[in-house]
């Protein structure tokens, strides 16, 4: 990099740290902390929903898994996007309505303070590992390339500004700025995509210098094949379903309607974006064909293509995709101990100014946690295995107590939703480190050993009062707030063109599958109706937002 390129990135992290902590002046109540007082719009929430999920574990690793795997790693997004979609048409809606800050708050409501306590602490701890893994990739791509190896410096340099100005603005700063970050980020991926390819002779060039088993999008054999898909799929819904970071963009919405347009179109804009970083993993194949780290690759390419200036805007652009997850997150983990710990345990009299001091403080904690968990990083074998093992393990057993059992079975108890959790995630843990198995069947054993142990446990205690949880079922059809607001949104909707929509979302889903367990045979054309698949489900999606 030249003086040119480090002033212009200068330049880039000034402005955002002014215009996050501008907004300062905005929090006056810990709701504009947490959920921006409840007014984000349709596309400002898809726009930090899409700024928040496209961030630097894409670039560097999913970009080098796709360098040392191939092209099927492109799951784990376009995956994740499908779960955006269902998550904003029918589970979101549901939590948005019942008006919660946090998962764990929604969890006290269903089930009781005990669950909502437990499930707070653990999380905390699983979202500030995420922080760690996010920056480091953050340092990854920094030394590779600036050429500046120490770590601690990169680390230091990363964190300060996002801590900052997010534990000043709160969900202001997180929002709004994410906006902004987007675009950069955009215009980084978009300068980047082309030069990487003209490197290697365009896409036929591509295709005929990369290894054949690179290009394949279902694959019967390795670590990210058929299962994956399925295992990433659940993941994912779980993900969209739970995410504290995704969720309190959610809460933020300012309506139902607004939660369901936002997340839906958050998914779909965003399933394109995957091409801008796999694209170039698959390029570096053929350019720098033996790193010793995979998660290095684009960096790489970054480093000995980009000419000066060119370099220095597409560095902001990564920077903005990096700074976009670590601020939504930092404002979640400090929301969760605030809402959850703080004022559900410690301090309930706590007055506004209290609970905002608070909230400021815990962003700077876990801050200091996430710095901590970057150093583990590399000992769990880089950014995606490290993060693929956690939510293998600590992810899915959330899920089925908190949104399947939780939504949809009234005999589910406080004590199998703890039951249910606690050995969901040990047997995962056991799955994975006692007996080595990877990813995939470690999801798969978690989220079945909560399925089970969950209802055993409800059943030997007393049945749960109707009148606790008749709130949590209200909440499945519309609220007062959609009546006053003039903006209903029915989960299933009442309109022939709504119920058609939902038949072709569930069309594509069938068809989904059906291409993924074609991969399982290597069955010719998986890929193709793989893909085909999850178009139509998209158009499905978009097409009930039109039609109630």
């Amino acid at each position: 990099m030249t003086w040119i390129d480090y002033t212009i990135v200068f330049v880039f992290l000034f402005g955002i740290f002014y215009a996050g902590s501008y907004f300062y002046k905005w929090v006056d109540t810990p709701d504009d902390f947490y959920v921006a007082g409840r007014q984000i719009t349709p596309f400002l929430l898809a726009a930090t929903i899409a700024a928040t999920n496209v961030n630097l574990y894409s670039f560097v690793g999913q970009a080098g898994v796709a360098y040392k795997h191939g092209i099927s790693i492109l799951w784990q997004t376009w995956t994740g996007n499908m779960a955006l979609v269902f998550s904003g048409l029918f589970v979101i809606p549901i939590l948005r309505r019942l008006k919660v800050r946090t998962v764990p708050e929604y969890l006290e409501l269903r089930y009781n303070k005990g669950v909502r306590t437990l499930v707070g602490v653990l999380w905390i701890f699983r979202l500030a590992f995420w922080l760690g893994v996010v920056l480091y990739t953050a340092v990854v791509a920094a030394q590779a390339i600036t050429g500046v190896q120490s770590f601690t410096l990169w680390v230091i340099v990363f964190s300060v500004i996002a801590i900052i100005y997010t534990s000043l603005g709160g969900m202001w700063s997180v929002a709004l700025t994410d906006a902004l970050q987007f675009i950069l980020m955009l215009l980084g991926a978009l300068i980047l995509l082309p030069i990487a390819m003209k490197a290697v002779g365009w896409m036929p060039g591509l295709l005929a210098k990369t290894p054949p088993h690179h290009l394949d999008l279902v694959v019967k054999n390795g670590p990210y094949n058929w299962q994956f898909m399925l295992a990433i799929l659940i993941l994912g819904i779980e993900w969209a379903s739970v995410d504290q970071g995704l969720m309190q963009r959610a809460f933020g919405a300012r309506d139902t309607k607004t939660v369901a347009k936002g997340l839906v179109l958050a998914g779909i804009i965003t399933t394109p974006f995957a091409l801008l970083w796999n694209l170039p993993g698959l390029a570096a194949t053929v350019l720098y064909p033996n790193l010793a780290n995979p998660d290095s690759a684009v960096p790489t390419m970054i480093h000995g293509l980009l000419p000066p200036i060119i370099l220095g805007i597409v560095v902001c652009g990564l920077l903005a995709s990096q700074m976009s997850t670590i601020d939504s997150n930092l404002n979640g983990v400090a929301t969760l101990y605030t809402n959850d710990i703080y004022g559900s345990l410690f301090n309930r009299k706590a007055g506004q100014k209290q609970i905002l001091s608070t909230v400021r403080w815990m962003t700077l904690i876990t801050g200091i946690f996430m710095i901590g968990f970057s150093y583990l990083v590399p000992m769990l074998g880089g950014a995606v295995s490290a993060y693929l093992t956690v939510i293998a393990i600590m992810d899915m057993p959330l899920f089925i107590i908190a949104i399947f059992y939780g939504l949809l079975w009234k005999r589910a108890s406080s004590l199998g939703a703890i039951g249910g959790y606690l050995i969901g995630a040990l047997a995962g843990g056991i799955a994975k480190f006692g007996y080595a198995m990877d990813f995939n069947n470690a999801t798969f054993i978690s989220a079945g050993a909560a399925l089970v142990a969950t209802p055993v446990f409800s059943w030997l205690t007393e049945p749960v009062n109707a009148e606790k949880i008749s709130k949590i079922w209200a909440a499945r059809k519309i609220s007062q707030e959609e009546i006053d607001k003039k903006a209903i949104y029915h989960i299933w909707p009442e309109s022939l063109w709504g119920k058609f929509s939902l038949l072709i979302l569930f069309a594509g889903l069938l068809i989904f599958l059906a291409g993924a367990l074609m991969g399982s045979r290597s069955l010719p054309l998986a890929s193709t109706v793989a893909v085909s698949g999850m178009l139509i489900y998209f158009l499905g999606g978009f097409v009930r937002l039109f039609f109630d």
